[in-house]
């Protein structure tokens, strides 16, 4: 656990329970998933520490990062690589309700394309990260944090890989995943998640993905891209 907490590239400090005292992490997950419910926006990070996962053949994701204003824009890049020719590659994508537009995976400007090729939905993104926490399995409260400035309540945990189709494209079933949150301590919003384990069929065992919420609630502005052709 320390490697991965290492990994992670934050400011961390670790307080762990008084021995022999168990806290009960019920009360602290419902008012995170109350308050993921009512997310209106933010900005966020679903980030590869090990691994990547396929987007479309011969081409892999390993971040991607943007803005949600919920219930219906989001604006998204995705840092991505390709196996042939070997190339790091930066997708852009915008959608406003039903209408979406992208970058060129190789280059190039905006086109408007179907909203049901894209490969995931963030319109419902705090609904998602609620339903992922009303999976979880033996939730545990394994300490105390201090991350990126706020105090947090570290807990671990599990999950079933199905259970998190909805925010990782292609999760398959059966898998025993490990789930790890931060949840701030003063009013229990969700401040990262490390999954860890295989979630999608072709993931390594060792695969970790982190994903990080900042900016909550606070107003964003996504309008059409210009120059958009199709």
């Amino acid at each position: 656990m320390v490697g991965l907490l290492a990994a992670c590239g934050t400011n961390l400090a670790t307080e762990t329970p008084e021995d022999g005292v168990e806290v009960d992490p019920g009360p602290v997950l419902e008012q995170a998933v109350t308050q993921l419910l009512a997310l209106e926006s933010a900005s966020f990070s679903l980030n590869h520490l090990k691994g990547s996962t396929a987007l479309v053949p011969g081409v892999s994701m390993t971040k991607v990062s943007g803005e949600i204003s919920i219930p219906d824009r989001f604006s998204v890049t995705v840092e991505a690589q390709s196996e042939f020719p070997k190339s790091y590659l930066e997708i852009s994508i915008v959608r406003i309700e039903d209408t979406a537009y992208m970058t060129s995976i190789f280059g190039g400007g905006w086109n408007q394309i179907s909203p049901d090729s894209l490969p995931f939905n963030l319109f419902g993104l705090g609904q998602t990260l609620a339903g992922i926490m009303d999976a979880m399995q033996t939730p545990q409260v394994l300490g105390e944090e201090r991350l990126n400035g706020i105090d947090t309540l570290y807990i671990g945990g599990a999950i079933d890989s199905q259970d998190l189709a909805q925010l990782v494209p292609g999760a398959g079933e059966g898998f025993p995943v490990g789930l790890e949150l931060w949840l701030d301590q003063s009013q229990g919003l969700l401040q990262k998640v490390l999954i860890v384990g295989r979630v999608v069929p072709m993931d390594d065992t060792d695969t970790v993905r982190e994903l990080t919420l900042r900016d909550i609630n606070r107003p964003v502005n996504i309008e059409v891209p210009g120059d958009v052709s199709g």
